[in-house]
């Protein structure tokens, strides 16, 4: 049975995979708005920075305000004209009668609304939760209390995947829960050609995406602010996909999910369109520009915002075949899908988790390669890093192997770190060059998994 099938079966039988989601932004809205059209999903919780606008969205995405019950930590809810339920969590003396008293809602067609994310996955009757936050210290946090919670997590927070995904991933197996990054991001569509070629026995020789965006290594908010706001996004977010480092953490994510690698630091990144593919990223002895196959790429050309795949095979036969079926005449050839949908295909995940205990995409291979720090500028003694898509730094791909032994800091332990010393612009930054928040959840993760998982 398909899953499709599987789905309008659970709803016929009254099951619901009930969700939370952490994040409304551009992905959690769409969320929001769209998962009860899904058969047997239904969302029951979502927490966020502004009460007021998810309020105001789910009203507009069709959820009756009879049935929304907020959950309030600060006092967002006092100036509000409400006719919803209002719990006001300040007067909760305690994390336990916290917990206590939101078990005791019946969340049957009810919709929980609250700025307190460790909220969600505290509350028993939620199935899976799904990380739309894209910060890693967040990311860390939710991911650890619903792994131990036992809820599967699907997440669109792939900075913290390349942090802290091998650890998230081994404690959800100890768990018995499923941990994996979301369908519809890049990594995942890739995944699926990767799949693909890999059942048939073809020899891939790169792997990769798109980008949207022209690249800027130095670009940030500021620079890019008006063009954000055209286009509707976050201007940090926007920094991220415009100075590269987004295309790092994505390339990063299925590089350890597949056990691909980047051929060089930062990847080749090659202007080139669709039909050039199988004659630009192929080994340099068949005039192309890799030193090796098996690799992770992105390329800046006509094929965003889709992903490909350029393989090869040793059988005449299956070459014969694939001159017949019109996919050129060898020895490269390629596949690719010219869309991915986002935050739209995360269903997919959510039900491939609850029916079949099975992750899209999770970092199977461990650590294969880590997105390190790079100054995007002169910094000095004092400099306060602001992490990913902002004004101090921008990622790079390297082998995992390399990074460590340099002693690179990741880009998702990045934000918030105090400069020791002065970095000139475009150098590495080292963990020896920073002061590190020892508190942050997201760091003491990033530890263990050093120690246990490499």
């Amino acid at each position: 049975m398909g899953l499709h099938n599987k789905l309008v079966d659970l709803e016929k039988r009254g099951t619901r995979i009930k969700v939370g989601i952490i994040g409304v932004g551009q992905m959690g809205s769409g969320l929001l708005a769209n998962l009860n059209k899904i058969p047997a999903v239904r969302v029951c919780a979502v927490a966020t920075k502004d009460i007021k606008a998810t309020l105001n969205l789910s009203k507009e995405a069709g959820y009756n305000e009879k049935n929304i019950i907020l959950l309030d930590l600060n006092g967002s809810s006092d100036n509000l004209d409400l006719k919803e339920t209002v719990f006001d969590l300040r007067k909760v003396k305690t994390c336990h009668d916290k917990n206590k008293q939101i078990n005791e809602i019946n969340l049957e067609d009810k919709l929980i609304i609250t700025n307190d994310s460790s909220i969600i996955p505290a509350i028993k009757q939620i199935d899976v939760v799904v990380d739309a936050t894209g910060k890693p210290e967040v990311g860390a946090s939710v991911s650890l209390d619903s792994i131990i919670n036992k809820k599967h997590v699907v997440t669109l927070n792939v900075e913290a995947d390349v942090t802290i995904g091998p650890i998230l991933r081994k404690l959800s197996i100890s768990s018995d829960v499923v941990y994996t990054v979301s369908a519809g991001d890049e990594p995942a569509a890739i995944k699926e050609l990767f799949d693909f070629a890999s059942v048939l026995n073809l020899q891939v020789i790169a792997a990769g995406k798109g980008k949207n965006n022209p690249l800027d290594r130095y670009a940030n908010p500021e620079t890019l602010k008006e063009f954000a706001k055209s286009k509707g996004s976050n201007p940090y977010m926007m920094t991220s996909f415009v100075d590269g480092t987004k295309s790092m953490i994505e390339m990063a994510c299925l590089s350890n999910a597949t056990g691909l690698m980047p051929d060089i630091r930062g990847m080749h990144g090659p202007k080139a369109n669709i039909k050039d593919l199988t004659k630009v990223l192929i080994p340099e002895k068949d005039g192309g520009i890799l030193s090796k196959t098996g690799v992770v790429d992105f390329v800046l050309g006509d094929l965003a915002p889709g992903v490909f795949l350029v393989y090869t095979t040793d059988s005449d036969f299956i070459k014969r075949d694939l001159e017949y079926l019109k996919n050129g005449s060898g020895p490269y050839y390629l596949i690719y899908r010219p869309y991915h949908l986002a935050s739209i295909e995360t269903p997919i995940s959510i039900a491939k988790a609850f029916i079949y205990n099975e992750s899209t995409i999770s970092p199977e291979y461990g650590f294969v390669s880590e997105v390190m720090s790079v100054a995007k500028k002169n910094l000095k003694p004092g400099d306060v890093l602001d992490g990913i898509g902002g004004y101090t730094c921008y990622g790079l791909i390297e082998l995992h192997d390399i990074a460590k032994k340099e002693n690179f800091l990741p880009i998702g332990l990045s934000e918030g770190c105090i400069v020791k010393r002065k970095i000139s612009k475009d150098e590495p930054i080292k963990y020896d060059d920073v002061e590190i928040n020892e508190d942050s959840a997201l760091v003491n993760l990033r530890k263990i998994q050093d120690l246990q998982v490499g």
